[in-house]
């Protein structure tokens, strides 16, 4: 990557002139323009004259036209500014550049122009299939568009993916040279996947964004004491990419959950706790994307016992719900 690094300003001897070159400049590779930019102030704009050269004698200043472009502004009374555009930059414009005022350094920086690769994720087109494998490629190419085979590393939503098992104990990705597979897709393998040169921390990068619809599911743990239901923790988990919005929906109004996400598996968890004091009697949960939205429902009722919840649809916390409520009439 290109950088230009302003350094310290030099103030001209025998001058009040303040001038520095103010630059921050990135560039992947060659072929693209540099702009440089020396300002001086507490000058006089209609005599101050500012020009620019590669060498510390600067006794031939660089000129408009060819490889570079040059534009002034005198626009404030007490300032010039000078531009120096490099034209379409390449390796051998690597230099310290100076600016002069009035025929006296007053300020330089070095710009050093790189023939880094370039990043590209192929296909473009490429999806997610649940049950099916995605293969994803990383081609680099220089700046003359010339392939390279060099080490690449990938990024899954920020994070940096390597070879893992995921919760059934099956290996989930591969990664072999530029190549990336997803295996046996599905929602949690949506996300912004990122590839670029390994060992530079992805400063040249390609993305693809794969899409997923939402997979919904909820589980609920309740708060028993002295055999008495105190409060309920519902959770709804969402799977999908992009992440998904989840909302919950009571009988009397709208209510807030708790969200966190997991990069690694694209989903969004929010949790809801209902007990006596937030009591309702019909809940839903509702995740959505672009690709669309799921919902689940609950019924609660949290009665005097603190022993009755029920779900709208059976799962094993429903069972576990009930064998809690059992034993303790059977107690009573």
């Amino acid at each position: 990557m290109i950088w230009v690094l302003a350094l310290m300003l030099i103030v001209a001897e025998g001058t009040h002139a303040v001038c520095v070159i103010n630059q921050d400049n990135a560039i992947e590779r060659p072929g693209i323009d540099v702009f440089l930019d020396c300002s001086c102030t507490n000058v006089e704009a209609t005599t101050y004259n500012i020009s620019w050269c590669l060498e510390s004698t600067c006794a031939t200043p660089l000129e408009n036209g060819g490889d570079y472009g040059l534009t002034v502004d005198r626009s404030d009374p007490s300032a010039v500014v000078s531009s120096l555009q490099i034209l379409s930059a390449q390796v051998d414009d690597t230099s310290t550049y100076y600016c002069q005022g009035n025929g006296v350094i007053v300020a330089q920086t070095d710009l050093t122009v790189k023939d880094v690769p370039i990043a590209r994720i192929v296909p473009r087109d490429a999806s997610i299939t649940n049950g099916q494998n995605t293969t994803l490629t990383c081609r680099l190419t220089n700046s003359i568009d010339d392939v390279l085979n060099e080490p690449v590393v990938w990024k899954k939503n920020g994070v940096v993916i390597g070879e893992h098992l995921d919760g059934d104990g099956k290996m989930d990705v591969n990664l072999a040279g530029t190549e990336l597979t997803i295996i046996d897709g599905d929602a949690s393998d949506g996300g912004l996947y990122v590839c670029g040169q390994y060992n530079r921390s992805l400063e040249v990068e390609s993305q693809i964004d794969l899409q997923t619809r939402i997979e919904l599911s909820s589980d609920i743990k309740l708060n028993v004491k002295d055999g008495t239901t105190i409060s309920a923790q519902i959770n709804c988990s969402a799977k999908g990419y992009p992440y998904a919005s989840v909302q919950w929906g009571g009988s009397v109004g709208d209510l807030q959950g708790i969200s966190s996400q997991n990069a690694n598996l694209s989903t969004v968890t929010s949790s809801l706790e209902i007990s006596n004091k937030n009591f309702e009697d019909k809940i839903t949960c509702t995740a959505s994307n672009i690709l669309g939205s799921s919902t689940t429902s609950f019924e609660i009722n949290i009665d005097s016992s603190g022993c009755s919840i029920e779900l709208s649809r059976w799962s094993f916390s429903a069972f576990l719900i009930l064998y809690i409520c059992v034993k303790y009439i059977l107690n009573v």
